[in-house]
């Protein structure tokens, strides 16, 4: 259970709370924190609400990595899923939706997201491109981790191919 007075850095109401806890998969017993936005986050978030509606958001940053087996990739999604277990703004979603104002939520458990997609590739076409392609322009904040990957086996390539969307 969440009460105002638990929560030091904000001025929230019990309703406040209660939008908050439905909002967070596991509930209360999944927040370890809350609070408001740093200016730098503030400025980041105002683009993020303007870009959200061209359906694209600038500060994301696909990087594409390769690997020799689907076993490495495990591998290293397993790793990933560690540091963002270790580091609580890897845990963080930002919260603003019938809320007095924007806030950080930092999870004590934000399970990675993993998509694995099948690439349409014909002769020429080139497959980090493609991985690329099938991405989203935008990134759901209110969801932690803020980062995501998205993996696909690259047939002509005999190789795995990660986009780690962050």
């Amino acid at each position: 259970v969440l009460t105002p007075e638990m929560v030091t850095l904000a001025e929230l109401t019990a309703d406040d709370l209660d939008r908050i806890v439905e909002a967070v998969p596991g509930g209360a017993a999944n927040i370890a924190d809350i609070y408001p936005l740093a200016p730098l986050q503030e400025g980041i978030f105002f683009h993020h609400l303007l870009d959200a509606e061209q359906g694209r958001d600038v500060y994301i940053l696909p990087t594409v990595l390769g690997f020799d087996s689907r076993q490495r990739v495990d591998e290293f999604i397993t790793a990933l899923q560690r540091v963002v277990d270790r580091h609580d703004i890897l845990r963080t979603a930002v919260l603003w939706e019938n809320l007095p104002q924007p806030l950080q939520v930092v999870q004590r458990r934000a399970p990675l997201r993993v998509e694995e997609v099948v690439l349409t590739r014909s002769p020429g076409d080139d497959a980090t491109a493609l991985l690329l392609e099938a991405c989203p322009a935008s990134m759901d904040i209110r969801l932690a981790p803020m980062l995501d990957v998205t993996i696909t086996h690259d047939v002509g390539g005999d190789r795995w191919l990660m986009a780690l969307r962050s």
